[in-house]
């Protein structure tokens, strides 16, 4: 099943509890633990997300005493059955101590303070049909597309995202000091402080999209020690640099960054929001981005169908939704072969 999500509305919430942390950590006045009251009794989500971020930065121990600021419910039998979920943070505080030793060690070893070894690199993969939203310790929100593999490693120097393959939407929290900069191919693309959109396409092609603020874009024969703790990346000045509202695509050709408009731009991040839209492309490519998420296999009984140009509006795994619309509207017939093979052919 896909599973959406929109950063734009999420990430509010994400600096209100990076904000918290921050304040128990150094304590908090009688003001602020009202305000954190408060804040707590909006939304349960509200809850959830300081743990998790408290987890992340490993900053358990500033939730110790939150249970005191968790809103106490009435003193009612009635009650009685509903006071777990009053207490159900201050409670996993002390059972996720036990449970922080292994993410720290198994998920999240690239928070660890930095040693003589090599920094570990953590993994975040999706399978088809899945996407994933992952938020680092330093506030960069990472989220991954259907069929993504991308790993982290954080150095004292240098933050190192490899997009393995597949695509990730990048939202990069500001550090001047350390550059984020993401491997994909045989490229680099560093940022400080930015948001763009970076996928390795079948072809080995890589397609980037600049939403926010710039990046610069090298090759990897740039890098410096990368097996080393003190790696660093940097670029010569002749990187080249794209900007936001422009897309560059990386092959085996030279090719220029170009400008793309809003309408191109909604439709290249039309999956954040399960959608697919098409507008004009060949039917071989718009079922070739359908597969992606399905993992369906759709057969040309008739290669004249290929070069039909589809524009329309579908589900991200909607197969029966899409299929429908062929038919309807470019009188275009198929056959399910099997759960996962499709037959398609012209009247």
């Amino acid at each position: 099943m896909t599973k959406m999500y929109r950063i734009e509305s999420t990430k509010p919430r994400y600096d209100a509890a990076s904000l918290w942390i921050e304040r128990l950590s150094e304590g908090l006045t009688r003001e602020e633990e009202l305000e954190l009251r408060s804040w707590l009794a909006e939304d349960p989500a509200n809850q959830t997300l300081l743990e998790k971020m408290a987890r992340l930065w490993d900053k358990m121990d500033s939730l110790s005493r939150l249970s005191t600021l968790l809103p106490q419910p009435p003193s009612t039998m009635e009650s009685n059955r509903h006071r777990a979920p009053y207490y159900a943070l201050a409670a996993s505080v002390v059972l996720g101590l036990s449970a922080l030793l292994f993410w720290n060690w198994s998920v999240d070893r690239y928070n660890a303070p930095q040693t003589a070894q090599q920094p570990a690199e953590v993994f975040y993969e999706t399978a088809i049909g899945e996407q994933q939203v992952n938020l680092l310790k330093d506030g960069t929100i990472i989220t991954l597309n259907t069929g993504s593999r991308i790993g982290v490693r954080y150095t004292s120097r240098a933050r190192l995202l490899h997009l393995e393959y597949g695509e990730a939407h990048v939202q990069v929290a500001k550090d001047p000091t350390r550059p984020l900069s993401v491997l994909a191919g045989d490229r680099v693309v560093q940022a400080v402080g930015t948001a763009f959109n970076i996928e390795i396409k079948p072809g080995r092609e890589i397609e980037l999209v600049v939403i926010e603020g710039s990046v610069r874009v090298g090759e990897q024969s740039t890098l410096v020690n990368m097996e080393q703790n003190n790696v660093q990346i940097v670029l010569p000045r002749s990187a080249e640099v794209v900007t936001a509202g422009q897309e560059l695509v990386m092959g085996k050709e030279a090719k220029q960054a170009r400008p793309i408009n809003d309408a191109e731009i909604q439709v290249k991040l039309s999956w954040q929001k399960g959608n697919l839209i098409f507008r004009g492309e060949p039917l071989a490519d718009v079922v070739k981005e359908v597969e992606r998420y399905t993992g369906v296999e759709f057969v040309f009984l008739n290669e004249n169908l290929k070069e039909a140009h589809v524009s329309g509006f579908f589900k991200a795994g909607d197969v029966e939704g899409m299929l429908a619309v062929l038919k309807e509207n470019f009188s275009i017939e198929f056959q399910r072969e099997s759960e996962n093979r499709v037959l398609l052919y012209g009247i």
